[in-house]
């Protein structure tokens, strides 16, 4: 299953490479993230079974026997505007200890799902960071860049991480992480 989760997750860093120099990253979302991957995944393991939002798990893959859990973490800061044309109204979030402790928390749910023998669970994130030139003090690299769980460092294990991805209005960084140990 590692295989073809790597290789969805691959494909999908492809896409926002590819994408990313036409579309800004502040229109991107959860959503339009999972719909690459799970587009990856049936371009090369059409055989692999999909299921969107199953049982509050973002995606699980089947290729019997293994099954995979994944769930994605998508932080950008886009601007909000006024819906009247009055301009620009401040940032919608933000780095900080409210997205950092869901992802702590996701991390968690995850590995306290019951365990099956074949049973994967993984963690696709992607965050993005204004440009150098206006970036403030706090990113989202500051906390994701080499993560480590409080609870427990092992919990977590980084199988792949994308190289900064340049775009239109932020510095993208993509991650792939193991929750946990498969039972096998």
């Amino acid at each position: 299953m590692n295989d073809v989760v790597r290789v969805g997750f691959q494909r999908t860093v492809q896409a926002l490479e590819a994408d990313l120099r036409m579309m800004p990253f502040s229109r991107w979302n959860e959503s339009v993230l999972r719909y690459y991957f799970c587009r990856s995944i049936a371009d090369v393991q059409p055989g692999v079974e999909q299921f969107v939002e199953c049982d509050r798990v973002d995606l699980v893959l089947v290729q019997a026997p293994q099954r995979a859990f994944i769930e994605f973490k998508f932080y950008a800061r886009p601007v909000r505007f006024d819906a009247y044309g009055r301009g620009q109204r401040g940032f919608k979030g933000g780095p900080g200890r409210k997205n950092l402790g869901e992802f702590q928390a996701c991390i968690d749910q995850l590995h306290e799902r019951e365990s099956v023998p074949g049973l994967y669970r993984y963690i696709v994130l992607v965050y993005g960071d204004p440009q150098a030139e206006s970036r403030p003090r706090l990113t989202y690299a500051k906390h994701y860049e080499e993560y480590q769980h409080p609870r427990d460092r092992f919990l977590i294990r980084l199988m792949e991480a994308s190289p900064e991805i340049p775009a239109t209005d932020a510095v993208v960084r993509a991650k792939l992480y193991e929750v946990g140990a498969a039972q096998h």
